[in-house]
Formats: structure tokens, C-alpha cells, sequence
């Protein structure tokens, strides 16, 4: 199963449409900053699930702030990060919140900046921002799952191509 991570997007759908239309995902994730983006998507792409949650630029409230979803049988955490004080350095109270819901895994955005790295005994990550990057190239995330369990995750730009590549496959 292949999912897509998005953030950020402000406005600017086109990339993640291209992407879609590119990558052929099972499920997106938006992690906010704008919702309004993700409805888009989904308008355009009815077949693919969507899930999606609150940015700090985002006001409709029927969307929540974060969101424990479970993607071909992973459990993972949702969130803008605003809300949990993550930082361009730092993030935040996110793996506290993913450990407190028993997820495995944690995505949030608000930083525009990507990130990927274990903590508190779970993997977290931004993809940065699709549309407004700060600090790198344009860029979402990738996830390959398999058997429940996530195979792979790949930080690319907004062409696709490979920015960074973590494997959870122990051998």
C-alpha cells in the first residue's frame, strides 16, 4: 500500500495533484495549513482516501486537530504540531501524543521544514511543505506498507525524486 504525506500546502494544490496523479496512492494524509486543499483533492480524486487534519491557518471546525488514523494496519498520530509547540529544531509534544494514543508512527507540518527521525520509541516526521518550503526543496512523503507494517519511508521533492530513505525491514 502506498500513502502520500502532505502539509503545508497553502493554497497551491497543484503539486499534490500532480503527485497523486504520478504516484497512484492508496490513502493521503494532509496534515493542514489548508484544509480547504485536501477537499480539493478529494473532489478530484473521489476514489482515494482521505484523511486530514487542522492547520493554525484553518478554521473550519468540523476538521479536527489531530487525528489517530490506521493505514493498512498502522496506527499513526495526525496533527498540524501548533498546537504541541514543535519547532524548526524540535518536535514539540508530538511523540508524547503518538505514544499516549499508541501509534507507532507521527506526522505533523507547521514548520515547512522536513524531518524524519526516532523518538520516545516512535518515528516522526515532517514532510515539509509542498508549496512553501523553508530550508529545502519542495516536498511530501511517501510510505510503503506491507503486512502491516511500514516498509518504507522516503522524503522526496515535489518531482518525486528522493531526498532521504528510511527501511524498517530488520533483516
Amino acid at each position: 500500500m502506498k500513502v502520500l504525506v502532505f502539509s503545508d500546502s497553502h493554497g497551491y494544490n497543484m503539486s499534490m495533484a500532480y503527485a497523486i496523479e504520478r504516484e497512484k496512492p492508496d490513502a493521503v494524509l494532509h496534515l493542514g495549513d489548508h484544509t480547504d486543499d485536501a477537499d480539493d483533492i478529494r473532489r478530484a480524486f473521489p476514489a482515494l482516501t482521505i484523511y486530514h487534519v487542522r492547520g493554525n491557518n484553518d478554521f473550519d471546525m468540523d476538521v479536527p486537530l489531530f487525528a489517530v488514523v490506521t493505514v493498512g494496519g498502522v496506527r499513526m498520530y495526525l496533527t498540524h504540531g501548533h498546537r504541541e509547540r514543535v519547532s524548526m529544531l524540535h518536535s514539540g509534544l508530538v511523540p508524547a501524543r503518538a505514544r499516549e494514543e499508541g501509534c507507532s508512527f507521527a506526522f505533523f507540518g507547521h514548520t515547512h521544514r522536513m524531518m524524519a527521525e526516532r523518538e520516545q520509541g516512535v518515528f516522526v516526521c515532517n514532510p515539509g511543505s509542498i508549496s512553501l518550503p523553508r530550508g529545502g526543496p519542495a516536498s511530501y512523503a511517501r510510505l510503503d506498507i506491507e503486512g502491516g507494517m511500514v516498509r518504507t519511508l522516503e522524503l522526496v521533492d515535489e518531482d518525486g525524486a528522493l531526498l532521504r530513505k528510511e527501511s524498517f525491514v530488520r533483516k
